[in-house]
């Protein structure tokens, strides 16, 4: 039996511990140390976009989401586990608060949590809610698949374009509400000459060509079973299900707008003012932790400690772990990523997806909800003691070409 083969039938064996529930963790004690004051040099200037004037020195406890099981905050799990919080100074407590909870106590003065990992869509709506909240960094991108029964695939697939945009909207396409695959996928027959009118007439609830299913299970069921010619889903359900039910790939929708935003790093602007050093401390650990992770690509020994630190963290499987890091599963991204985050909410306003907020996310300029300058500060400090470190060379490349504004 292949090793590809065997890391399959994992997948399969795990596909409810998939399901990344908010439920208690047992993962509630904080790492172990005493609160500091950040030391530095100068008097408290700040830079790109810090509004308080003054930064605050003092470094203190942050109260952070990791979801039950949720292996897509590797990045927050190798920073705990591995020291990179503590040798930076500042106490992380980790809470198993999630969904509209996490939100609502983020936006509360004295709520429970500082800082929500996963998400995005949910973090927008509560702006348009009157929600006081701005992303501060990311946690992945990209992550979703648009899928078929095993053998269409080719189909559609474009010649000169990832996608054969005829066969595609004369389909019968399946999705939840909200799917980002699809979101994106449609955001891409706009941007190769599908009208708006063409679209809304294909997702017409009473008359289109689509049907709305209650969650990833349920649609590539109604793919296998042939009610629906193309599936859009989270590419960890993509490949869950591949051989359950005799799915494939036709493409990830990365290839369709790369890098596109999925989970971010919000907080409240209140708290991100206050805090300010614990964040650029929080920021600066998790940039040393994804380092480490980018590590194990081409390191073995590496990668074996990450997988087994994200296996023993999470309770999952060591194979079904190794393949969602390193097969191709999912993508980390610690930048903000500004210039995702405005064409992400773009393509989900095109989707009719912000339908009812009281904001008028057309019009809305989303930039004034996000702030790069405790990750930017960070980075910057990583490449001034590490000034021949490609690694944070490189994301400071990135940086400056995903936060252009």
């Amino acid at each position: 039996m292949s090793k590809i083969l065997r890391k399959t039938q994992l997948l399969i064996s795990v596909l409810l511990i998939a399901v990344l529930a908010f439920t208690a963790c047992g993962v509630t004690n904080s790492v172990a140390e005493e609160e500091k004051k950040a030391e530095g040099s100068n008097n408290g200037e700040q830079q790109n976009n810090q509004g308080s004037g003054e930064t605050k020195k003092e470094i203190v406890p942050l109260s952070v989401s990791y979801p039950a099981g949720n292996i897509r905050v590797t990045i927050n799990i190798l920073a705990l586990k591995k020291g990179f919080f503590s040798e930076e100074g500042v106490t992380v407590n980790p809470v198993a608060i999630g969904g509209n909870d996490a939100l609502t106590a983020i936006n509360e003065d004295n709520g429970a949590l500082d800082i929500l990992t996963a998400g995005f869509v949910a973090d927008v709506q509560s702006i348009g809610a009157g929600y006081d909240l701005t992303f501060i960094a990311g946690t992945a991108v990209e992550g979703g698949a648009v899928i078929t029964k095993k053998g269409n695939a080719s189909k559609y697939k474009g010649t000169d374009k990832v996608l054969n945009i005829e066969a595609v909207t004369n389909a019968k396409l399946g999705f939840a509400r909200n799917e980002a695959a699809w979101i994106i996928t449609r955001q891409y027959l706009l941007d190769n000459g599908v009208s708006a009118d063409v679209i809304n007439a294909i997702v017409d609830e009473k008359t289109g060509n689509v049907s709305y299913y209650a969650d990833s299970t349920v649609t590539a069921q109604a793919v296998q079973k042939g009610e629906v010619d193309l599936g859009f889903l989270p590419m960890e359900f993509a490949l869950l299900y591949a051989d359950a039910y005799d799915l494939e790939i036709v493409t990830p929708a990365g290839d369709l707008s790369p890098n596109y935003v999925c989970c971010r790093e919000v907080t409240s602007k209140k708290r991100f003012d206050e805090k300010y050093a614990s964040f650029v401390a929080y920021e600066t650990a998790r940039i040393r932790a994804f380092e480490y992770y980018k590590k194990g690509e081409t390191d073995e020994s590496i990668r074996k400690e990450v997988v087994q630190i994200v296996a023993d963290y999470s309770g999952k499987e060591p194979d079904y772990v190794e393949t969602y890091l390193y097969g191709g599963v999912t993508k980390f991204a610690v930048d903000p990523n500004t210039e995702g985050i405005k064409k992400y909410v773009k393509a989900a306003y095109n989707s009719g997806v912000f339908t009812g907020n009281a904001v008028d996310f057309g019009t809305y300029d989303i930039t004034q909800n996000v702030n790069t300058s405790a990750y930017k500060e960070a980075l910057d400090t990583l490449i001034a003691k590490n000034p021949d470190n490609a690694f944070y060379k490189s994301l400071l490349e990135q940086f400056n070409g995903a936060n252009a504004k």
